[in-house]
């Protein structure tokens, strides 16, 4: 029958059908871009070293003085776009009903998103950034002090970029708090995943960009973001992760 002559009943359980439908399908657009993004430079490329091999304390603000530049390279230009037009996209259409969260509620993986949660904390990412730094140096593993060095970097970028923003855009959460946009948890999250990436390869990289997104899942269901809240985290995380292990 044609959705009109239904009952009122049936034609709700329709269009309640075809909106988790339709955001299902958006949520598997966009998190597909980003790795298509992130992940096919990595599955043909060669074993990664970095450029800058001095990770002294004393050559690190130098260091991340010269990466800024790295934000404006062609990769990240096009992230931006699709980061922007996805959050914008999200923000005025799924947003005011915020039916994900539920649907995320639903599926009863609480343990999952209590651990998504618990990854997108900055002591968390930060700790195993200095801890690698510190390992690396004990154990003469230039490698492991230059990745730890990155991923500390990364954090220290987002860190300062998402505190600025929350401030400047000041958005309510859907839990009635402030400070929503972006999801501090998802750029924490995300700024890591090119770093391991580089470093460790696609075997690493994957997971890394999977558990961020948890985290960003995490976010929505815990009704701390909306979901482009956390569009907005991952994007710019990727941009500042890039910018940080950038080679010519």
């Amino acid at each position: 029958k044609n959705l009109l002559t239904r009952p009122v009943s049936l034609r709700l359980r329709a269009v309640k059908t075809t909106s988790h439908k339709a955001t299902k399908i958006t949520l598997k657009i966009i998190f597909s871009i980003f790795f298509i993004f992130n992940t096919s430079l990595l599955v043909f490329g060669e074993e990664w070293k970095s450029p800058d091999s001095d990770t002294s304390l004393g050559h690190f603000p130098t260091k991340l003085a010269a990466d800024l530049s790295h934000l404006f390279t062609q990769d990240n230009f096009s992230i931006l776009c699709v980061g922007t037009m996805a959050t914008a996209f999200d923000w005025g259409g799924f947003d005011p009903q915020n039916q994900l969260a539920s649907r995320l509620v639903q599926l009863n993986a609480q343990p999952l998103f209590d651990f998504g949660n618990f990854y997108g904390e900055g002591w968390v990412e930060g700790g195993g950034a200095l801890g690698s730094w510190a390992l690396g140096a004990l154990t003469n593993d230039p490698k492991l002090q230059q990745f730890g060095r990155d991923v500390t970097e990364s954090l220290i970028l987002s860190t300062t970029l998402v505190t600025g923003m929350k401030i400047s855009v000041n958005r309510t959460r859907p839990d009635g708090e402030s400070l929503s946009f972006p999801s501090g948890h998802s750029i924490t999250a995300f700024c890591i995943a090119p770093v391991v990436q580089k470093y460790w390869g696609w075997e690493a990289g994957i997971p890394a960009y999977l558990l961020a997104t948890v985290t960003a899942f995490a976010r929505v269901e815990g009704y701390h973001h909306y979901l482009s809240d956390t569009i907005a985290g991952a994007t710019l995380g990727i941009i500042l992760g890039n910018a940080v292990v950038y080679s010519p």
